[in-house]
C-alpha cells in the first residue's frame, strides 16, 4: 500500500478544488510499474524529490517526468509510470470545471495529454514549486497552494456547467445529458458545447469514464466480489459490455488490470487539517 495524505480545500476554493494530496514513500531499490488507465481527474503535480518516469503505451518510451506536471483528463491507458528512489509528491486535484474556472483556459487542448507545468502557467509555478519544498510538513504545503489559487478565484455567479459536471460525477455517469441541459435551462447542443469547453470532452465520453472508475471502485473495495455484480452496479448492460469498455479505457481485461494495479495501490491515511477519512482507492 502506498500512504497518501489527503485534505479538502477551503470553502473559497472548493468549487475548483476538489483535493490536496501528499506522497512520501522510499522504495530503495524497488521498483514499482502503475498502469494508468482511463481517469477523469485533471491535476496539477508537484514532484519535490525523485521523478517519477513515464512509459509510453504506444512506443515503449520512456521519459523522466518534469518538476512539475499538468494533466488533463485520460480517455484510455495512454502511459504507465515506473516509481522508483525516494518519492515526495504534492498534487492539486481540480474539480471538473475547476482548471478552467481558475485558468480561464478551454480544457480540451489537455485532454489525454501531460505538459510540463511551467510550459503552460508560467513562471509563477516554479515559484510555488519552491515553496513547496521548503514547506516543513503537509499542512503548509497546503497553505502554499491555498494562498496561490486564492489569488485566482473569479467573481460573477457560478458556472452552470460545473453544477452539472459534479451531479454526473456524483451518479457515476447515470444521467442523460438532455435531464442535465434541461437543468441548467441551455439547449442540448448549447450545453454540450459548453461542457466540452470546460470539462475537455463530451459529456457522453465524460460518462463513460466516470462509468469505468465506478467499476474500478466497487471491485477495489470490495464492494462487489463478483464481475457479473460490478457491471450491473456499475450501469453497464451487462458484464460483456463492462469488459469491452475495459478494453477501450484500459487496454486490458478487468481480472489483468486489478492484478497490474495491486502492488501500486493507494491508502488515504489521517494527516493534517481536514482529511477524509481512512479508505483505499484505486490509483
Amino acid at each position: 500500500m502506498f500512504p497518501v495524505r489527503r485534505q479538502r480545500p477551503s470553502r473559497a476554493l472548493s468549487p475548483y478544488v476538489k483535493a490536496y494530496e501528499e506522497r512520501v514513500q522510499r522504495l530503495d531499490r524497488t521498483v514499482v510499474l502503475r498502469p494508468l488507465p482511463a481517469r477523469t481527474e485533471q491535476f496539477l503535480e508537484f514532484y519535490l524529490a525523485d521523478r517519477y518516469r513515464v512509459r509510453e503505451i504506444a512506443s515503449g518510451a520512456v521519459e523522466t517526468a518534469p518538476d512539475a506536471v499538468l494533466v488533463g483528463m485520460q480517455t484510455y491507458r495512454r502511459v504507465d509510470i515506473v516509481l522508483a528512489g525516494t518519492l515526495r509528491l504534492f498534487t492539486i486535484q481540480f474539480t471538473p470545471t475547476g482548471f478552467s474556472g481558475l485558468f480561464g483556459a478551454a480544457t480540451a487542448a489537455l485532454t489525454d495529454q501531460a505538459f510540463a507545468a511551467r510550459d503552460v502557467l508560467g513562471r509563477e509555478v516554479a515559484e510555488v514549486s519552491e515553496r513547496l519544498e521548503a514547506a516543513p510538513d503537509f499542512a503548509s504545503g497546503v497553505a502554499v497552494a491555498e494562498a496561490w489559487l486564492l489569488g485566482r478565484v473569479p467573481t460573477g455567479d457560478p458556472d452552470p456547467i460545473a453544477w452539472a459536471a459534479r451531479r454526473m460525477t456524483t451518479l457515476h455517469g447515470g444521467v442523460r445529458v438532455a435531464d442535465l441541459a434541461r437543468a441548467v435551462a441551455l439547449g442540448e447542443r448549447q450545453f454540450e458545447r459548453r461542457f466540452t469547453r470546460a470539462v475537455g470532452v463530451s459529456p457522453k465520453r465524460y460518462a463513460r469514464v466516470l462509468r469505468f472508475r465506478e467499476a474500478l471502485r466497487l471491485k477495489t473495495e470490495g464492494l462487489e466480489p463478483g464481475w457479473a455484480g460490478v457491471a450491473q452496479a456499475a450501469g453497464y448492460v451487462d458484464q460483456a459490455h463492462m469488459i469491452h469498455e475495459f478494453q477501450a479505457l484500459a487496454g486490458d481485461t478487468p481480472e489483468r488490470l486489478i492484478a497490474a494495479m495491486a502492488p501500486a495501490r493507494e491508502t488515504v491515511v489521517p494527516g493534517d487539517g481536514n482529511l477524509q477519512s481512512r479508505r483505499s482507492s484505486p490509483a
